[in-house]
């Protein structure tokens, strides 16, 4: 297997297919936007938190594959904020799009260049991973996740 169906297999399992755990579009779904704004306390992060956070850094980083320039922040810059001021669909719909794009770029994109970024996507893609756990951890403390089994493995 190449790198290219790699990385394709590892967004897949971070974006829209349940495989080993489960992937943002159904972490998130039927989700309200109360339900994304609360806090389970003072030191956790909410789910829409936690979805801007991975907006900002997939948006980033897809910008800078496609040859882009991504503009300088300020160490304190806080990238679990909602900068944008949408509500919480849109929120969903600006991550839906990153990822959309990456899908795009990786099927567009040369082996020499998915080899030169392999490391630094699959980072990208484990920490997506790691937060959409813990927005599934959320969702069982507040009581808004099902209890069906949703991944293999």
């Amino acid at each position: 297997m190449g790198v290219r169906n790699v990385l394709l297999e590892q967004l897949a399992a971070i974006y829209d297919e349940n495989s080993w755990f489960v992937c943002f579009n159904f972490a998130v779904k039927d989700l309200t936007e109360y339900q994304a704004q609360v806090k389970p306390d003072d030191h956790t992060n909410s789910i829409a938190e936690l979805v801007h956070h991975l907006y900002f850094y997939n948006y980033r980083y897809l910008c800078r594959f496609r040859g882009e320039e991504v503009q300088e922040l300020p160490r304190h810059y806080n990238t679990f904020q909602n900068h944008d001021g949408g509500d919480w669909n849109q929120t969903i719909r600006n991550y839906q799009k990153v990822m959309a794009g990456f899908r795009r770029q990786i099927y567009l994109s040369s082996e020499e260049k998915l080899e030169k970024w392999s490391e630094t996507l699959a980072h990208l893609f484990i920490h997506n991973a790691y937060h959409i756990g813990q927005i599934v951890h959320i969702r069982k403390q507040f009581g808004t996740w099902s209890s069906s089994p949703v991944v293999r493995g």
